[in-house]
């Protein structure tokens, strides 16, 4: 079998594909009979689905008969043929099923067709009536304390908050017909999922009636593109944790452009998303450091976040006391909670730290393995034979020694103990296997027969471990223990944590067998690292050459890694394998680099074969610049045919809004000559990009002045002046700056008219700079003088110390001398909250170059240095060390540096710690710098520790956990 078709075949197509593979290459094997008794069906039944004359009702049949044939083939050796391999592809046939029960449906000539293809569709349809979702415990809301009361709720009594009042417009609009996203961010237990679940009562009871759609098996982001294609109007998805779903490569992408596409998509309107987040994972995949980075998650994420709020206060607590008298657990929370933290002491927080913190050798050594597989990288489902194996290095010879055999027995009754009516420690959950992971093993793997009880850990111990262990290098045993155990799709992150602290043999061990489960991606990590260690040494490009091939932006990197390495032997075999016959057409991004490096390797065939496979009509068009990349790349190929069908696509189609893509594709659409196309993507851009952000509205301005789209620049310049929200002056004064850049003067003038007179300056002293500076930029010296006579400086509040500091710059920079006087006269000095090191220094300052002497030393009466929050960003620090320093309060200086601010920054980057190193030293903290220094390794980055110790020599070979240089090992020391 060696064809190769440029569409995907129809489900009659691979009906009768099917049936000929098993009569010519399988000699009729398996039987009818087989099949049946596989299937669950009769063997009539089973010819008269292979015949075509019946269609199967029920997917998960089709998919049994297909997985059987695939078995038999395995066996006899036939799925080394590529055309073999796809067509027992099981999504290959989901797909096919879907638009065969699509094609029925809307049939008309034959009823019972079409009757048959609606009844498909619906029983495929994802999720379950709402009326059906009664248990809150099985969309993961916390159970709550037990108190001796009967006859209670499963939940106790609910106050609704700020958040719900946000939640529930977002709601409401959904029921109104619009496809909404609501995305809440808070700490563990503060009660997202709880106001979730609350939320769906708005929903229940609609005319037309609502499902819910939960997708956890067998891996989240497998479960959510496995039937995100079948969501239809009318369904709440459910993503709690949805970093779950979202951070996760190369499927978090997936997952994140079908999200988008959904809710952008009118014939399956209204659809909701509700999803929750902690806010150190908002922070990451909404970061734009790399705007290739969780491209497709910051566009979903952006703009749709609603803060929760760790503690109750004021008004919410008084209305928690009032509810208290009607549920009891209410009462004890309001009684023994003096920090305001009900929600958690609802959970069982206390109840949870208590157990932990009184747990004792083997068994808080278990715990501590558990906390430290998931913050270096594993899933929720840690398997207990990772638990059981890594638990004895975390305790000394002497305490192992005193450890009875009954140990983890022991520790197990313990850890998952209920208490209060809350789950323990760890509570177990379904076991998983092979066959559910996403990856697909490469060929001659053979799995266990099981990876045995796994086990999930509570998420706020999760959070504590995170917080409290993250200087903290786990032992040998754990990365022993975790290449042994760990699930196929967390060893590639754990590898990357091991190599990241400096366990360069313990990465190798992990990226290759991660390698040896088909992952493209770890497999090109592999070949790098080796080969900066052994150049000479092929045999982990041998090793990687039998990836998984269906990934192009895994295959892509793959075939560079090899490139560098000057594996050429290895290239030709991995082409050899046709990737470009394997590789999904969607990602337009991943297409676009599959093909520069096919190039790169002379793979021209292969360039060939991947474009006759036609990425121009598969291509999703979610993120416009990753489409811009694949025409530029089509455009390189001479592929013309398919650069204009996908740029009319793309004119029509794209979304707008994501400004700074758009800009972008516009630029590659010019580049390939679609002029026609560049003008109807300018227009619908100019008329539909979102004005929250100023920064891709800018961006989007410049870009359509680039492409020569004139008329739209004018066009969005006007909409900018007359709609752009003035809620947020920072922004304001962004966006004159874009309308400047591109010459809009009337514009401009029209916006800082508007701002001065109406923006929103409320009390935050950071905005009225922001807008200042914003005029000044443009030139609009008429609006800055009416902005400072609404009196700015009267009216900001004063306890934001770097607002303040940004104020009393910009009023001197517009020479506003009596505004300074009024903001001075009212004494920032003795206002200013001292938690923020950097805002503290940057007060500090400002108020040194306003002249405010008597203000300085008022600021530094109040001993900062002893108040500052020290669990902050290296850099935050220094900037107060910095500050300090310059104002020559050198028993400040002392007392910080007392507080030992080495110990307790956040490590967020090395060049942060870097800075911290610099002003260390020139204080004379030798010693703080040091200790500084050797938080490096267990943070993640080893590399630039070994670089600014001058140690990389030293440390060729990695480091062993504790500490001391790795000997010299090879490609043979590995398993």
């Amino acid at each position: 079998m060696t064809e190769r078709t440029g569409r995907e075949p129809s489900y009659a197509e691979l009906i009768a594909k099917l049936s000929a593979f098993r009569t010519d290459h399988m000699q009729g094997r398996p039987s009818d009979r087989a099949l049946a008794q596989a299937v669950g069906v009769s063997p009539t039944t089973i010819g008269d689905w292979l015949r075509a004359d019946r269609f199967p009702q029920k997917i998960g049949l089709l998919l049994t008969l297909v997985r059987a044939v695939r078995g038999q083939a395995e066996t006899a050796g036939h799925t080394g043929d590529p055309a073999a391999a796809r067509l027992l592809d099981p999504q290959q046939w989901r797909s096919a099923y879907r638009d065969e029960a699509r094609r029925r449906a809307d049939g008309t000539s034959a009823a019972v067709q079409a009757e048959q293809g609606r009844a498909v569709l619906e029983r495929m349809r994802p999720g379950q009536p709402l009326a059906a979702v009664t248990d809150p415990f099985a969309l993961e809301v916390h159970r709550a304390v037990d108190v001796p009361a009967k006859a209670l709720p499963v939940l106790p009594e609910y106050v609704p908050r700020e958040h719900d009042c946000r939640l529930a417009e977002v709601v409401a609009r959904a029921a109104a017909g619009a496809s909404q996203i609501a995305v809440l961010v808070g700490g563990s237990s503060t009660g997202k999922t709880r106001a979730c679940w609350q939320a769906l009562t708005l929903l229940r009871g609609q005319e037309d009636p609502w499902r819910l759609w939960h997708p956890i098996d067998p891996a989240r982001p497998d479960a959510a593109l496995a039937e995100l294609a079948d969501i239809g109007p009318y369904t709440v998805i459910w993503l709690n944790e949805a970093q779950f779903y979202l951070e996760p490569d190369a499927l978090g992408e997936r997952v994140a452009a079908g999200l988008r596409t959904l809710l952008r998509d009118p014939r399956r309107s209204p659809v909701l998303v509700l999803a929750t987040l902690w806010p150190n994972h908002w922070e990451t995949l909404t970061a734009r450091t790399d705007p290739d980075v969780h491209a497709q998650a910051r566009e979903l994420l952006d703009g749709h976040k609603i803060p929760v709020p760790d503690v109750f206060a004021g008004t919410d607590l008084a209305a928690l006391t009032d509810m208290a008298s009607r549920d009891p657990r209410l009462g004890e929370a309001v009684e023994r909670v003096q920090d305001g933290q009900i929600t958690q002491y609802l959970a069982g927080v206390p109840v949870l730290m208590d157990r932990y913190q009184e747990a004792r050798g083997a068994t808080r050594a278990l715990i501590h393995a558990a906390m430290d597989a998931r913050r270096l990288g594993a899933g929720p489902r840690i398997p207990l034979a990772l638990l059981a194996d890594a638990a004895p290095g975390y305790l000394t010879e002497r305490e192992w020694d005193h450890t009875g055999d009954d140990w983890l027995q022991q520790a197990l009754d313990y850890v998952t103990k209920h208490c209060n009516g809350i789950p323990g420690i760890l509570t177990s959950v379904k076991t998983s296997t092979l066959r559910n992971q996403r990856i697909r093993p490469a060929a001659g793997y053979r799995p266990r027969a099981g990876q045995g009880p796994l086990y999930q850990l509570a998420d706020y111990l999760d959070q504590h471990g995170r917080r409290h262990r993250a200087d903290q290098i786990p032992p040998i045993d754990f990365w022993t223990a975790a290449a042994a155990h760990a699930h196929p799709t967390d060893l590639p992150a754990l590898g990357d944590a091991a190599w990241n602290r400096g366990l360069y043999r313990d990465a190798a061990q992990l990226h290759k067998h991660a390698t040896t489960h088909g992952n493209p991606h770890t497999a090109a990590i592999l070949i790098e690292h080796l080969h900066t260690l052994h150049p000479a040494d092929h045999r982990p490009a041998h090793h990687a050459t039998h990836a998984a091939l269906d990934d192009p932006d895994g295959v892509s990197k793959l075939l560079d890694s090899l490139r560098r390495a000057g594996a050429d032997g290895q290239v030709t075999s991995l082409l050899a394998r046709d990737p470009a016959a394997h590789a999904a057409l969607d990602a337009p991004h991943a297409v676009s680099k599959l093909l520069y490096s096919l190039w790169r390797v002379e793979g021209e065939e292969q360039v060939a074969a991947l474009l006759a496979r036609d990425p121009a009509t598969h291509a999703h068009l979610d993120s416009p610049a990753h489409v811009g990349l694949l025409l530029d790349s089509m455009r390189k190929a001479g592929a013309d045919g398919q650069v204009t069908a996908l740029a009319e696509r793309a004119a029509a189609h794209a979304a707008v809004d994501d400004p700074a893509g758009v800009c972008w594709l516009l630029d590659s659409m010019r580049k390939a000559g679609a002029e026609e196309q560049v003008t109807a993507l300018a227009e619908r851009a100019a008329a539909h990009a979102p004005l929250d952000d100023p920064y891709p509205v800018g961006w989007l301005l410049d870009g359509l002045r680039k492409v020569g789209a004139d008329g739209q620049v004018t066009a969005l310049a006007e909409r900018v002046a007359a709609h752009a929200p003035l809620d947020d002056p920072a922004h304001v004064g962004l966006l004159l700056d874009g309308l400047r850049k591109v010459g809009a003067e009337e514009q401009v003038t029209a916006l800082a008219e508007r701002a001065a007179a109406h923006a929103a300056l409320g009390d935050d002293p950071a905005d009225v700079a922001s807008l200042l500076y914003g005029l000044r930029r443009a030139g609009a010296d008429g609006q800055v003088t009416s902005l400072l006579a609404r009196d700015p400086a009267a009216h900001v509040a004063l306890d934001d110390p770097a607002g303040v500091a940004l104020l009393l710059g910009a009023l001197e920079a517009a020479g506003a001398d009596g505004q300074v006087t009024t903001l001075l006269a009212r004494d920032p000095a003795a206002h200013a909250h001292l938690n923020s090191p950097r805002a503290v220094a940057w007060l500090l300052r400002n108020l040194r170059e306003a002249g405010a002497d008597g203000q300085v030393t008022a600021l530094l009466m109040r001993d900062p240095a002893a108040h500052v929050a020290l669990n902050n960003d290296a850099a935050d620090v220094a900037e107060l060390l910095g500050g300090l320093q310059e104002a020559g309060a050198d028993g400040q200086v002392i007392t910080l540096l007392a507080r030992d601010s080495a110990a307790h920054v956040h490590i967020k980057s090395p060049a942060h710690v870097g800075y911290l190193l610099e002003r260390l030293r020139e204080a004379g903290a030798d010693g703080q710098a040091t200790s500084l220094l050797e938080r490096l390794p267990a943070a993640g980055y080893f590399a630039q520790y070994t670089t600014i110790s001058d140690q990389v020599e030293r440390f060729k070979f990695g480091r062993e956990p504790d500490g001391s240089a790795a000997a010299l090992w090879r490609w043979d020391d590995l398993e």
